[in-house]
C-alpha cells in the first residue's frame, strides 16, 4: 500500500472500497476450513450487505457489537462490517471461563451479539441458552456455527442474512454510515491479555489498527504477492493486526487455516496455499516442527518472513526452523494490546535470529520509545527501567475506567502523551531493545533486583532446553529467591545434563550468582509441577501461575 514510512489517514470502509478497486478479482480470505473463500470484490459486497443489516437492527456508531467465535470468515466479515459503519467490534476472548464472559458482555452494553456455538472442543451451547433468557437491551443475538438453533431467542447466521420479509435493499441507509467515521474513533474492544492482573477494555481506533498493519507490513516487505497464514487468534491483536488486517492493507491474501491452532491444519496450508508469510508463537512453531505430517508439507513450504512474539526465543527451535522448513526471514517482536500490537520489530534482512535472539529488534517508525525510572525520568541507554512509548499506536483509552486510563496514559510537561507499559526492558545505544520483564515480575533478592529476562535467553541457549521461565518465590532470609521452570527436549528428559548440579555448572560462567536460579523444576517431572508452561491466549507465560505453583514446590 506504501513504500514509504507514512500514515494512512483512511478507515475501514475507505480501505475496503479503495482494495476493491485495485484488486477486485483477487483472493483476500481464504477459510480453508470452511471452504469458502472471498475475492476482495466480494468480501466488500458481502460486508456491505452484513452492515446493512446491521443497521436495520438498530446498530449505530460507537454502539458495541459483541463477537465471540474462532478463526473463521464471519469473523473477518462482521469486523469489518461492524467498523465500516462506525460501531465498535467487542472481542470476548473465548479462552475465558463462562463466569467471565458473562459480567463482561454486561460490561460493554452491547447493542448486538454474535456467539459461535462451538470453538474447537469448547460448546457453548450453556452459554448462549443463559445470554438468551438474560438479554435486556440486546436488539440482536446471532448463532454462528453449523449446529441446530439453541434458543427460540436467536437467530443463525442466515437468519440473519436473510430477515424475515427476505432481504432488503437499503442502499440509502447504508451509505449515510459508510466510511463516515473519524480513522481516530474507536472500533475495536479488545480485553487485554494481562498476565500480573485483571482484564480491562482497550479501545483501539481505525487509525491505531491500520497503521500499525501498514507499518509492520512495511517493515517485513509486503506485497500484493503474499500470503498470509492466520493459525494465530483472530481474537487477538497479533492474528487480528499482523495477520488479517496487514494482509488485506497489501493486497495479499489472509488464509485462516482453523477455527483454533491445529498443527496439522497450518502444516496443510503453508504446503497447499503456498503461504508467504506466517506470525506465530513458539509454542505453534514447535507443534508444527513436531507434527508427524512434517516431512510431507516441508519440501513444498514457501515462507518468506513472519514474526514470532509472545515469549523469549531457544536456539533449538530456530535451528529446527531453518533446517525442516529452511525459514531464514523470521522477526522478533514485542507488543501490547494498547499499543495496537507491535511497537519492537527485527529486521529479518538485517538480523538472523538464530544468530541473535535476546533482543526484539528497533522501534517500529512514527513511534517513540523510551525508558525511564518510576518517576518518569528518562535513563541513559543501557540501563535497565520502565519502557514508555508515544506515536499513533496509543490506544483511546480503557472503556469506562478512567481512573486505569489516566494511570496508563500521561502527560509530560510538554504536553506529550505516553503510554506506561509496565514492562521492564533494556535499550542499548543503537535502539536494539531487550525485555527483561515485567515491572511486577521483577525478583528483589537480598536488595538486587533480578530481572527474568536476563535469565531466561541464557538458559534457552542450553541445547538441552526448549523454553524456560523464571520467577521469584519469597525466602526468610533473601526476601526473594530465584526458581526456574524448564521445557527440556524431548531426547533429553531421561539425561543428565539438565539435573541440577549440571545446569548450575553450565551457567557458572553465564550468570552471576545471585542470578542463578536456587531451584529448577523439569516440566512433566510430577510432584505438582506442570506438564507445560502455563500461558494465555496469545502465548505469554502466567508468571502469577508459575510463582503459585513455585511456592508451594520450594
Amino acid at each position: 500500500m506504501a513504500s514509504e514510512e507514512i500514515l494512512t489517514p483512511l478507515n475501514i470502509a475507505q480501505l475496503l472500497d479503495r482494495q476493491q478497486g485495485h484488486f477486485p478479482e483477487k483472493t483476500a480470505v481464504i477459510s480453508k476450513w470452511q471452504g469458502s473463500s472471498l475475492t476482495y470484490e466480494t468480501l466488500n459486497r458481502s460486508v456491505r450487505e452484513i452492515a446493512t443489516n446491521l443497521l436495520r437492527q438498530g446498530v449505530r456508531p460507537q454502539d458495541r457489537v459483541v463477537m465471540l467465535a474462532g478463526n473463521t470468515i464471519e469473523y473477518v466479515q462482521l469486523f469489518l462490517a461492524v467498523s465500516a459503519i462506525g460501531g465498535i467490534f467487542t472481542i470476548i476472548n473465548p479462552t475465558f471461563t463462562q463466569d467471565e464472559i458473562l459480567p463482561a458482555i454486561e460490561f460493554v452494553d452491547p447493542s448486538a451479539i454474535f456467539i459461535a456455538d462451538r470453538i474447537g472442543y469448547r460448546k457453548y451451547g450453556p452459554l448462549i441458552a443463559e445470554i438468551a433468557t438474560k438479554r435486556r437491551n440486546v436488539s440482536l443475538f446471532v448463532q454462528l456455527g453449523s449446529g441446530p438453533k439453541l434458543s427460540e431467542d436467536v437467530r443463525t447466521w442466515e437468519e440473519f442474512l436473510q430477515p424475515e420479509g427476505g432481504a432488503v435493499q437499503q442502499h440509502d441507509l447504508v451509505s449515510s454510515y459508510w466510511g463516515r467515521a473519524d480513522p481516530n474513533d474507536a472500533m475495536c474492544i479488545q480485553f487485554t491479555s494481562g498476565t500480573t492482573g485483571p482484564r480491562k477494555a482497550a479501545m483501539l481506533s481505525h487509525s491505531n489498527l491500520l497503521n500499525n498493519a501498514l507499518l509492520v507490513g512495511h517493515r517485513l516487505r509486503f506485497t500484493s504477492d503474499d500470503t498470509v497464514l492466520c493459525c494465530s487468534p483472530v481474537f487477538h491483536c497479533f492474528g487480528l493486526v499482523c495477520g488479517v488486517l496487514a494482509a488485506l492493507v497489501y493486497g495479499g491474501t489472509a488464509v485462516l487455516p482453523s477455527d483454533v491452532f491445529v498443527a496439522e491444519a497450518s502444516l496443510r496450508a503453508l504446503s497447499e496455499d503456498k503461504c508467504t508469510v506466517v506470525h506465530a508463537v513458539p509454542t505453534m512453531f514447535q507443534a508444527m516442527l513436531d507434527h508427524p505430517d512434517i516431512a510431507k508439507h516441508a519440501p513444498h513450504a514457501c515462507l518468506r518472513t513472519g514474526i514470532v512474539a509472545g515469549s523469549s526465543l531457544s536456539t533449538a527451535l530456530l535451528s529446527r526452523l531453518e533446517e525442516v522448513l529452511n525459514f531464514t526471514g523470521l522477526a522478533y517482536g514485542y507488543g501490547m494490546t494498547e499499543l495496537s500490537c507491535i511497537v519492537f520489530l527485527t529486521d529479518p534482512n538485517e538480523v538472523r535470529l538464530v544468530d541473535q535472539h535476546t533482543s526484539v529488534g528497533k522501534v517500529m517508525p512514527l513511534t517513540t520509545a523510551r525508558v525511564v525510572d518510576e518517576n518518569m525520568n528518562t535513563l541513559p541507554p543501557g540501563t535497565p527501567g520502565e519502557l514508555v512509548v508515544s506515536g499513533y499506536l496509543a490506544f483511546r483509552g480503557y472503556y469506562k475506567n478512567p481512573e486505569k486510563t489516566a494511570d496508563t496514559l500521561v502527560t509530560d510537561s510538554e504536553g506529550r502523551t505516553w503510554l506506561r507499559t509496565g514492562d521492564l526492558v533494556n535499550i542499548d545505544a543503537a535502539g536494539r531493545c531487550t525485555i527483561t520483564g515485567r515491572v511486577k515480575d521483577m525478583i528483589k533478592r537480598g536488595g538486587e533486583n533480578i530481572f527474568p529476562g536476563d535469565i531466561e535467553p541464557v538458559l534457552d541457549y542450553h541445547p538441552d532446553i526448549i523454553a524456560s521461565a523464571v520467577v521469584g518465590v519469597p525466602d526468610p532470609y533473601w526476601g526473594e529467591i530465584v526458581v526456574a521452570f524448564i521445557q527440556p527436549a524431548k531426547e533429553a528428559k531421561e539425561g543428565a545434563s539438565l539435573q541440577k548440579r549440571a545446569i548450575k555448572q553450565w551457567l557458572r560462567n553465564k550468570l552471576a550468582p545471585h542470578k542463578t536460579p536456587e531451584h529448577f523444576f523439569l516440566l512433566g517431572d510430577g510432584g505438582g509441577i506442570p506438564n507445560e508452561l502455563p500461558v494465555n491466549a496469545t502465548g505469554k507465560v502466567l508468571k502469577r501461575d508459575l510463582r503459585d505453583i513455585a511456592t508451594t514446590l520450594v
